[in-house]
């Protein structure tokens, strides 16, 4: 059944070519909306377009995700080297080094100033939309920026009452993360860039007496003595000290989110996880995430598992149980629509636990849920609640 297509227009913010612009204009095609009013982010942050010249009454915002666009990453850098300084940051990229920068890819780079830099364009679009008419954001800035940050996020579902992780205190090296794993009784922990989005510079690291092994998307190369991180798509062992204390020492440099590495269930052989799709407060398309390692991403080359096999491996009650745990997370966010949720079902299939959340997860391609994919799922529910205008 088709939404009726109301007087708002929809406008996205994106990078234009990236596929869930288009994967959303085609959304609404499909449901006999209007296109979206698309404004570029290279436009928005070279101050080319400016929100209150686009904004009409009633127009509804949609934030996309800035990824996967060289000439945006350098602008939030740039944007970053500002909010840096005042940070204290002594690792940060002047504005002329940011310029300077030549495209190479799969570097993980300076992350902690690229997520100062995009905090502060959340920023400018909340100041930019407090001119505008009353209009409707789909997903606030600044809940935005909280899912971006993994230290800020993890706190924040706790306080919401939302099951997670156990969480290490902030570490700066290795050193430190060592003891803080032996006062904290976990062998085993996720080391995650707290800026970090699809894997990059994720390492599971597990401890026993004087071993240390770690598994990981980074592969790292040594260049004259300096030291770069990859993303690659084949998962890394490195097995000793000399290894990964510097991977992690180079990952603490840009600040770090440090979980207990909990079991996962398995399925066919498998480790697997759950990217769950939370719309206006319900859970919907799910998607089973297996792997042979401790990261299931899917572009890693890992597949996608039978939902259903798993549910039945599940007690109705747990099931029930998980799901609304991802509605609550979302809840702790009252002024976003919608997000993904990465839920973990323990080893024994009882339990379960949030990992992330991601602003921008709601790209599952060819899952359906009563019909709909997950764009014409949050046009339909958008469009027919009244929500208070955001003026």
């Amino acid at each position: 059944m088709k939404a009726t297509a109301p007087a708002q227009r929809f406008i996205i913010l994106g990078n234009l070519e990236n596929r869930r612009v288009q994967f959303f204009q085609q959304a609404l095609a499909r449901l006999d909306f209007p296109a979206a009013t698309l404004i570029s982010w290279i436009d928005f942050l070279t101050g080319r377009v400016h929100l209150s010249e686009i904004v009409e009454p009633d127009a509804i915002l949609r934030i996309e995700s800035p990824g996967e666009n060289f000439k945006v990453e350098k602008r939030l850098l740039a944007l970053g080297a500002d909010a840096g300084e005042v940070e204290g940051n002594s690792t940060l990229l002047s504005k002329s080094e940011v310029e300077s920068l030549t495209l190479d890819p799969g570097l993980i780079r300076h992350s902690r100033q690229w997520y100062l830099g995009f905090r502060a364009a959340l920023q400018s679009i909340e100041t930019q939309l407090a001119t505008c008419p009353p209009h409707q954001v789909m997903n606030a800035p600044a809940d935005i920026a909280i899912m971006f940050d993994k230290r800020r996020c993890h706190t924040h579902l706790f306080e919401n009452d939302v099951p997670v992780p156990c969480a290490l205190p902030p570490v700066h090296n290795f050193e430190q993360l060592l003891h803080a794993m032996r006062e904290a009784g976990l062998p085993r922990v996720f080391i995650k860039p707290a800026h970090g989005s699809s894997a990059s510079g994720v390492v599971a690291l597990a401890t026993n007496r004087n071993q240390i092994v770690a598994y990981t998307s980074v592969e790292m190369v040594r260049n004259e003595g300096n030291l770069r991180l990859y993303n690659s798509i084949k998962i890394k062992r490195y097995d000793s000290i000399a290894e990964v204390a510097p991977l992690v020492d180079a990952l603490c440099h840009q600040r770090v989110h440090v979980e207990q590495w909990l079991p996962k269930a398995g399925l066919n052989g498998q480790a697997c996880d759950l990217r769950v799709v939370v719309v206006d407060g319900s859970a919907s398309h799910v998607v089973v995430r297996c792997s042979h390692s401790p990261m299931t991403n899917l572009h890693l080359g890992n597949s996608r598992g039978n939902l259903e096999t798993l549910r039945k491996r599940i007690n109705p009650e747990h099931w029930r149980s998980a799901l609304q745990s991802c509605e609550r997370a979302l809840a702790a966010f009252p002024h976003s629509h919608y997000a993904g949720v990465d839920l973990l079902i323990s080893n024994n299939f009882k339990h379960h636990a949030v990992l992330e959340m991601n602003a921008f997860g709601d790209l599952l391609p060819n899952i359906l849920h009563d019909g709909h994919d997950t764009y014409e799922r949050e046009i339909i529910t958008f469009t027919r609640q009244a929500q208070p205008a955001f003026a």
